[in-house]
Parts: C-alpha cells; structure tokens; sequence
C-alpha cells in the first residue's frame, strides 16, 4: 500500500508522519510504502533540524528529505492520502477533486511545530506516532502483510 503524507510546507509534520508510518507498518509487518509532500512547500529546502533530531531520537532518519510539492503523478501513486491537519484535507479535495475517495484526515489539526524548540517537535511526533497507530489499525483487513502467515 502506498500512502502520501501532506501537510502546508513539507518540512516538519509530514516528513516525520512518513518515517513513523514507514517504521511502524515495518514493526507491524506490513507492507506499507509512505512519502510526503506539502501543499504550500519551499520547494528543496531540507527537513528542518529540529524535525530530523526528534525522529532520530528513535533511529529514524529523515535528516536527507527535501520539500517538495504535492504533484498529481504522487497523487496517482498512492493509494491513501494522508492529512495532518483537516484545512489540509480541504486544500487537497479542491485540488485534486478525482482523488477524494483516497484522502484520510489524521486529526483536525496536529500542531505545527515550524520554527519551535526541540521539545515542540517531540511532543508532536509524539502525537504523530499515537495517530498514525490508529490510522494503521482503522485499515484493517485492507493491509497487505509482507510477513507470510504463521
């Protein structure tokens, strides 16, 4: 399955949601494949500091992400699209009409941690892990597990 994370800029909450969902479906054996992208991004910039710190703190790296713009062909790769906040899921049914049917709101408004202190972007990648949690279990029997059955 291939999901597409989105938020506004691409460099904090999304980037993290995509390397939690890749480490958790991993954890859970499932073949989940996530990349993200921004509505609103600086097309190229680098993952803010802060973001790559407070993922590395679990071993996950996204210290080489760069910004890049929600485009219609990632639009057509995945299968979910994922929204960290419901003004996200908004802006992306108006641009992308066709692709409602894929489009999941992860909560009304996860924090954006842009600019902030360490401690900000850990308490949201905090909130990012309980909800991408649930995101995965809400799937169901719609996950395809990349482990065979015991």
């Amino acid at each position: 399955m291939n999901v597409l994370v989105v938020c506004t800029g691409n460099t904090c909450r999304s980037p993290m949601a995509a390397g939690l969902l890749k480490r958790l479906a991993q954890s859970k054996g499932l073949a989940i494949e996530a990349r993200s992208a921004g509505l609103a991004p600086h097309i190229g910039q680098r993952v803010a500091e802060n973001a790559a710190k407070a993922m590395a703190e679990l071993g996950i790296d996204i210290s080489g992400e760069l910004s890049k713009k929600v485009t219609p062909d990632l639009v057509r790769w995945a299968d979910l699209v994922v929204t960290v906040q419901q003004e996200h899921a908004d802006y992306f049914a108006e641009d992308f009409p066709e692709a409602t049917s894929k489009l999941r709101c992860l909560q009304p408004d996860v924090p954006d941690p842009y600019c902030g202190p360490l401690a900000e972007y850990r308490q949201v990648r905090d909130i990012l892990k309980d909800l991408l949690l649930r995101f995965i279990e809400s799937l169901g029997g719609t996950m395809i597990s990349s482990r065979a059955p015991e």
